[in-house]
């Protein structure tokens, strides 16, 4: 089930499976949101939840258990029911189940709210622990944008700015993007290039709560404001053209390379109290 949300400035599209944003489009009609028309992948915008990113051995554990965990979750999978609806906000719940237990063994209740205001979207996950024990998760989010905004632009014409970044510093990953732990100075952002992800993704830290994305040839930008998202990544295919980016705020970095992460010792992960809640978010605003 699609939801359309209209509010003069912006339309958005978001759909029921996943809780994913399938379309965001200005009042010209532009496009940002990857359409998969160049047939490289056919994902768009993924909810991370309740992990972001690879973890060693493709597992975790909680109470002497292993647990089968897939890339970001499993929530951007799952199909979700409509909780709430108006013209310009959509509100899709998930709730444990027998299978999610299999897999994650907190009881929970997610609902991710999409909401428009002019030439600016909102995006919340609310996670709610309906059990009697603490509950651990590390979510984020996994919006693929079409980059460059227009037709007039090269990938190389785009540049990536931390407007009101601290001491940013770019998060080195193995291999398989696990952390190695390794930290590097990261300065004020960088200039797109098809080759800067020829080993996957690139992590950073530190870059403050915003990111900027400037066609420099436009004038044309996008600014995205997170918060409880204090990691972001960038990825594009590898040794691919495509004129996509996509970008990662994460509570928590991918695992730790050579360490089979626990819940209750995963850094960064949030610990909600039960009858607790906790609240991520972003918005994605155009200019």
């Amino acid at each position: 089930m699609t939801v359309t949300l209209t509010d003069g400035a912006l339309t958005a599209k978001a759909d029921a499976f996943g809780a994913k944003l399938v379309s965001l489009r200005d009042a010209d009609g532009r496009e940002y949101i990857w359409q998969n028309k160049e047939d490289f992948w056919p994902d768009r915008a993924g909810v991370l939840f309740p992990t972001s990113g690879r973890l060693y051995g493709g597992c975790i554990t909680y109470g002497g258990k292993k647990y089968d965990m897939p890339l970001h979750g499993f929530a951007l999978t799952s199909t979700f029911t409509v909780a709430q609806r108006s013209e310009r906000g959509v509100t899709f719940s998930l709730t444990s189940d027998k299978k999610t237990l299999a897999v994650y063994p907190f009881p929970f209740r997610l609902e991710v709210t999409y909401s428009l205001s002019g030439a600016r979207l909102n995006v919340r996950q609310d996670v709610y622990n309906t059990g009697s024990e603490e509950l651990y998760c590390a979510p984020g989010f996994h919006p693929w944008f079409n980059v460059p905004f227009d037709e007039k632009s090269g990938y190389d014409d785009c540049i990536v700015t931390f407007p009101n970044a601290t001491d940013p510093k770019q998060c080195i990953m193995s291999d398989k993007v696990l952390d190695t732990g390794e930290r590097m100075a990261a300065g004020g952002g960088f200039r797109l290039a098809h080759s800067l992800f020829s080993r996957d993704a690139l992590m950073f830290e530190g870059t403050g709560d915003t990111v900027k994305l400037i066609c420099e040839k436009t004038g044309k930008t996008m600014t995205i404001e997170r918060y409880g998202l204090p990691y972001i990544g960038f990825w594009q295919i590898a040794h691919s053209h495509a004129r996509l980016l996509c970008v990662e705020p994460m509570s928590a970095l991918p695992g730790r390379e050579g360490v089979t992460e626990d819940w209750s010792t995963r850094p960064s992960a949030i610990r909600v109290n039960a009858g607790g809640k906790a609240s991520v978010g972003m918005s994605i605003s155009i200019g």
